[in-house]
């Protein structure tokens, strides 16, 4: 059967739909299926998280898609010759995690190249750099991934480091929140970045307090500078990181994400459209675009040829990502109040106030998903005030701009989400005081501002539809367990010290994390009328698990394993009662 053949119900199976919906109605006794179903799930625990969040016993699939959710007597109506039965044991079901903001098009990166995540002393990373380069002795270049802020100075870590074991190629390490490049002296040179090299508009050269020499530190869009020395991946490549990030996020339970930020025209968006094409895209993939805040308005007509040519069943464009500022790491945040640290600097917008009204109103205009980077307080009143324009200049819609992080944000500015229509999509991964809260966080921020991070409570109960994320792989494993428990816990997990929770007050409730990585995931990327809950006519996107949720402390969330995982009825993770991948690990970031 070909994939779009697939995709059209036949009118028997419209027949079975009706049939499973009135099956499942309570108090509706089930007569016989008029078409047996291809799949039927018996004794288990189905959190539906429909309108109710009912639950149920079993499940139905026919053609990829629910046609009874109910008990298993009703269940057995749909039991034919050829229909296969899985008894779960009485295993906990929910729907497909929806990961609603990663950079799945980075995992080459991650998988196959130089990776020094979780590596803090300045010893690791030398023997991981020497280590590579050892194993390709050819190289012309090497570029890779992972070093963390909480282990150099404010200035970054210095091109020395690197120097000491390769100096005569360039050598490029993105940092672990990807917003920081560190560079050795040969790529300095190459990329002609010197002592007079003035800081490049949205970024930041870090240099030497003592000499003004590069420390080979390159914040923010000043990592562009030597961007030159280091070519694009293949598409090939691409397809490679990408087929690897989605073995790992099915073993996860994750069936759909928001892939938050492509290049239009590039190399990242035919790799999805060919694995795709070929039938080896085994997940939902929506996607945002990214928007250059130097070109502005005029590439809006390059954004709409690029949606217009990504419309597949799995991969689509619909979104228009926005960088609105920096990360407080990097000191690029936009505050309201100065940093502690940096007396009388708030940070820098990305945008002017005038040029984001303008971009919002025209992408507004042309049907686009608004997604926004947002870290500091200053910048998601920016946002907000720039949507409000949009909507003002254009009328309202159904617009559903999303506006990711949220570290630090206004309360008065909680309401306007709900307001506006806009998503919320925090990290709850980063909702502990751990590493980057004692050693960035608190001495940037000051320890008031500090332990105001992350709020989602108050999300909760402004109204607003919160959609959680991982950020892959700035977030690593992506796990959604692990940030279930910790939107509930607000603590990293197996710390278990009172001392080491972040804001308590803003504990969500593990009902709220789910609908945030299920429904209010579909919600938020226009799929909740296909998937994000487990309902007759809904695809058949679900995971199972070998814990109940709901009977388990909210401390042993994480240690929960993901045992199958279906996509559109189809088992693309299997893994018996053995764990499907670490539950648990260090965040890579804040």
């Amino acid at each position: 059967m070909t994939l779009s053949s697939r995709r059209r119900p036949s009118a028997l199976l419209l027949i079975a739909l009706i049939a499973g919906c009135l099956a499942s109605a309570v108090g509706c006794a089930p007569g016989p299926a008029s078409v047996p179903a291809d799949l039927v799930l018996k004794n288990g625990v189905f959190y539906t998280v429909d309108a109710s969040s009912s639950r149920a016993a079993a499940a139905a699939v026919k053609d990829g898609k629910f046609v009874y959710v109910g008990s298993d007597s009703g269940a057995s109506a749909f039991i034919g010759k050829a229909t296969k039965v899985v008894d779960l044991g009485g295993r906990l079901v929910l729907p497909g995690f929806i990961d609603s903001h990663a950079h799945v098009i980075s995992s080459y990166r991650h998988f196959f190249e130089l990776n020094i995540f979780g590596l803090t002393t300045v010893e690791e990373i030398q023997k991981a750099i020497r280590d590579y380069a050892a194993a390709r002795p050819g190289a012309e270049r090497i570029s890779g991934r992972g070093w963390s802020n909480t282990a150099f100075p404010k200035t970054g870590p210095d091109r020395r480091i690197i120097d000491a074991v390769v100096a005569d190629i360039p050598v490029s390490l993105a940092s672990e929140d990807g917003h920081s490049r560190w560079v050795n002296s040969k790529a300095l040179a190459l990329a002609g970045i010197t002592k007079e090299t003035k800081n490049p508009p949205g970024g930041l050269i870090e240099r030497d307090p003592a000499t003004g020499e590069p420390t080979g530190t390159l914040r923010e869009s000043a990592a562009g500078l030597a961007a030159g020395l280091f070519p694009p991946f293949t598409v090939d490549q691409l397809k490679q990181g990408i087929e690897a990030c989605q073995r790992m996020a099915l073993a996860f339970g994750i069936t759909t994400v928001h892939e938050a930020s492509l290049d239009s025209g590039s190399n990242e968006i035919t790799a999805f459209r060919e694995l795709e094409r070929d039938g080896r895209l085994t997940m939902r993939i929506r996607a945002s675009l990214y928007v250059d805040p130097v070109r502005g308005p005029a590439q809006l007509e390059t954004l709409v040829r690029e949606r217009e040519r990504n419309t597949g069943d799995l991969f689509r464009t619909p979104g228009a990502k926005l960088f609105i500022d920096g990360v407080v790491e990097g000191s690029t945040a936009y505050l309201k109040e100065p940093y502690k640290h940096l007396p009388g600097f708030r940070g820098e917008p990305v945008w002017k106030a005038a040029d984001l009204d303008r971009i919002c109103a025209a992408l507004d205009r042309e049907k686009f998903q608004i997604h926004a980077h947002s870290i500091g307080d200053a910048a998601t009143a920016g946002i907000l005030d720039a949507l409000a324009f949009a909507r003002k200049t254009n009328g309202a819609r159904d617009g559903r701009p999303l506006v990711t992080h949220l570290q630090l944000v206004d309360k008065a500015d909680v309401p306007r989400f709900a307001e506006l229509g806009v998503v919320a999509v925090p990290q709850p991964y980063w909702f502990a005081k751990d590493d980057y809260y004692f050693n960035l966080q608190a001495p940037f921020l000051g320890r008031e501002r500090a332990d105001a991070e992350y709020p989602m409570r108050s999300f909760f109960d402004a109204g607003v539809v919160v959609a959680s994320a991982s950020d892959f792989p700035v977030t690593v494993p992506c796990n959604p367990l692990i940030a279930i428990q910790m939107g509930i816990t607000r603590e990293e997990t197996g710390t278990g010290d009172p001392a080491l929770v972040l804001w308590p007050e803003e504990k969500a409730s593990l009902e709220e994390m789910i609908r945030s990585f299920t429904i209010n995931g579909a919600y938020a990327n226009f799929l909740e009328k296909e998937t994000g809950s487990i309902e007759p006519g809904k695809w058949a996107d679900l995971v199972v698990l070998d814990k109940n949720l709901f009977e388990i402390p909210a401390d042993e969330i994480a240690s929960a394993r993901v045992v199958l995982t279906l996509f559109e009825g189809k088992t693309v993770y299997e893994a018996g009662d053995a764990p499907a991948a670490p539950a648990a690990g260090t965040k890579e970031r804040p």
